[in-house]
């Protein structure tokens, strides 16, 4: 009873927190593990990498971290764990199962959080209007045939790794644009389809309960019971079931809301105001940013000093802390010749920020109201929607500009 006990202790530091830890209704860990020689094992992997398995701790890392930094962190990570356990002492005495066990921790707990990357980054910017795409070379070593693992399902980093693989396909398959308010009714059916075209058994039934747990807050009360009907309808899901009614059970009961008109929804917007586009054709104005520092970045998808220009800006927007980045807009407009043009460019450079485009080139509005003579052009605006500074240095001055930006925070 007490190596049990033990064994739990070591399984729960083992594995990241997160609604699957409850969720999961299969065997568990404690099951497979009998041999001194595992239960050590897994004291010693425990207490050497417990940081890279803390899954809410890493997520908050991906905040501040550049996808080419955090893509090495978790290879360098994976390396390390697997020549861990490859060069174990006692490796040989290890069970089949087992071994099967930390291999698929390892394996799905590097995919699992590279493609958490985008998501948790997205999601903690609500006015961004896509999702970050991973560059195609980090995926070369996915094989999309081995997502679906029954065999897998007892290893946490597996179940997390299903959640992040259906929002992030799924969202790959709508070219990265972001769910608008118009579009919450097909969120959550278009994910669950995504899981039904590629998910079978346990794991689709798992990726189901999930994507209710994490998502029917934020859906429409219609598209929840349709996805849990679809929950319903998989072998033996009364324990799903069960915990999905708990957390979501009274948002099926609410009705959805009516859509508002498209007279209700356009906002009217003074002629003699300064307005741009926002990615949904949305009039926007610089007053919408008050309470905010407004870093603005005038630019265009033609030029090149522009495109220099955003390697340090992503570096500038991961520099600011997750609170300093709740009171500074990083503002990108686009004077781009045509919509297709600039939709094309974020889709490539992947802006962070809040994204807009003033429509007519060089005789577009924004050029008129600043006096624009030439791209790139910053200017810093402070909370109360003041001009701070005209002419702000670029993000490439790296400390100069971090240092102006902190210092209206501080005003």
């Amino acid at each position: 009873m007490k190596k049990i006990v033990l064994l739990f202790l070591f399984i729960s530091r083992f594995l990241p927190n997160g609604f699957s830890q409850d969720l999961y209704q299969g065997p568990k860990p404690e099951t497979v593990f009998t041999a001194n020689a595992e239960l050590g094992f897994l004291k010693e992997f425990n207490e050497k990498f417990k940081s890279d398995f803390d899954a809410p701790a890493q997520y908050t890392k991906a905040l501040t971290t550049g996808v080419d930094g955090w893509e090495m962190t978790l290879f360098s990570a994976r390396k390390a764990q697997l020549a861990f356990y490859q060069a174990h002492p006692q490796a040989g005495q290890f069970s089949e199962p087992f071994k099967k066990y930390v291999e698929n921790c390892i394996r799905w707990n590097y995919w699992h959080l590279l493609m958490a990357w985008p998501i948790v980054r997205t999601n903690a910017q609500a006015t961004q209007q896509t999702v970050p795409s991973l560059p195609a070379v980090m995926l070369e070593g996915f094989d999309e045939s081995k997502a679906n693992d029954e065999t897998a399902m007892i290893a946490e980093p597996y179940r997390n790794f299903l959640f992040y693989y259906v929002t992030y396909f799924n969202s790959r398959s709508r070219k990265f644009a972001k769910y608008t308010p118009d579009e919450l009714p097909k969120m959550l059916p278009e994910k669950a389809g995504y899981a039904r075209q590629h998910l079978t058994g346990k794991p689709y039934q798992y990726a189901l309960a999930r994507l209710l747990m994490d998502n029917c807050e934020k859906a429409t009360p219609s598209s929840v019971r349709e996805v849990f009907a679809a929950l319903t309808a998989t072998p033996n899901a009364t324990a799903y079931t069960d915990l999905v009614k708990t957390r979501c059970g009274e948002v099926m009961t609410r009705k959805d809301e009516p859509k508002p008109t498209a007279a209700a929804k356009k906002k009217p917007v003074d002629p003699n105001v300064f307005s741009f586009l926002n990615q949904n054709g949305e009039s926007v104005t610089l007053d919408d940013f008050k309470g905010k520092v407004v870093y603005l970045d005038i630019w265009a998808s033609w030029c090149g000093p522009c495109i220099g220009e955003v390697p340090h800006s992503k570096k500038l927007y991961e520099r600011l802390t997750k609170k300093q980045l709740e009171k500074v807009a990083f503002l990108y407009i686009s004077i781009d010749d045509s919509e297709a043009n600039w939709k094309t460019a974020l889709q490539k450079h992947q802006l962070p920020g809040d994204q807009g485009w003033s429509k007519g080139g060089w005789r577009s509005r924004i050029v008129q109201y600043f006096g624009v003579q030439s791209i790139p052009r910053y200017i810093l605006i402070d909370k109360k929607g003041q001009m701070a500074d005209l002419n702000a240095k670029r993000p490439s001055t790296a400390d100069a500009i971090y240092e102006d930006i902190v210092k209206l925070l501080e005003n």
